[in-house]
């Protein structure tokens, strides 16, 4: 009989099994299904902060920045990220324009943010509320975020107004295409049910420690 404190449920189907700890590198299969169940990655914490730490840079650069710049006729302007949903709003699309704001720029920052934190708490024991908190969260709200999708508006644009007007491609349109990369890679190397188990040990040390 399989402890339920100690095991793991197969994503796929659902089958558990009994948590065993496995070299760097190797990852636990499912028996019945043969999904991928957890993996032991090397440095997942070192590479997460990394990457997340580059992310904040590129998010920085990609707001303060021009995204694009379009000339015609002898006149040149410029766009901001922000500046986007700034006009959308003076237009009256008030909802896409909030919609915008969140999935540009909220919502990004507090998955960078987010993976900070869970990130420190577990490689150095810090007191795990906030992290669960946090991660519990992200994981809610990352399926509405649409970075990927906004890019893809943009490439759209560029190809559209082509032929009506020069488009400058600013710096904050590359530090973004980096920023959409970053963000993916940090989330794909964080395995979920190692950080709970990380999280879960710095929960029992702190209740060691108070008791």
């Amino acid at each position: 009989m399989i402890d339920v404190s100690s095991s793991i449920a197969c994503p796929e189907c659902g089958q558990l099994h009994r948590y065993q700890p496995i070299a760097q590198g190797k990852t636990a299969m499912c028996k019945r299904c043969g999904s991928v169940l957890y993996r032991n990655r090397k440095h997942m914490l070192e590479s997460v902060l990394a990457l997340t730490t580059a992310g904040l840079l590129l998010f920085f650069l990609s707001n303060l920045f021009p995204l694009l710049g379009l000339r015609a006729q002898g006149v040149e302007q410029d766009l901001l990220l922000f500046g986007a949903s700034v006009a959308f709003w003076g237009q009256g699309y008030h909802l896409l324009a909030g919609l915008i704001v969140l999935n540009t720029i909220v919502f990004p920052l507090f998955e960078l943010v987010s993976l900070m934190i869970i990130s420190l708490t577990a490689k150095y024991g810090w007191k795990p509320g906030l992290a669960i908190f946090l991660f519990r969260w992200m994981r809610e709200i990352k399926p509405w975020g649409m970075l990927e999708v906004f890019m893809l508006g943009i490439l759209v644009s560029v190809v559209k107004l082509g032929d009506l007007a020069t488009l400058i491609v600013g710096t904050a349109f590359w530090s973004f295409a980096g920023l959409i990369l970053t963000m993916a890679a940090a989330s794909s190397m964080l395995e979920p049910f190692v950080v709970w188990r990380m999280l879960g040990h710095c929960k029992e040390r702190q209740h060691a420690v108070t008791t």
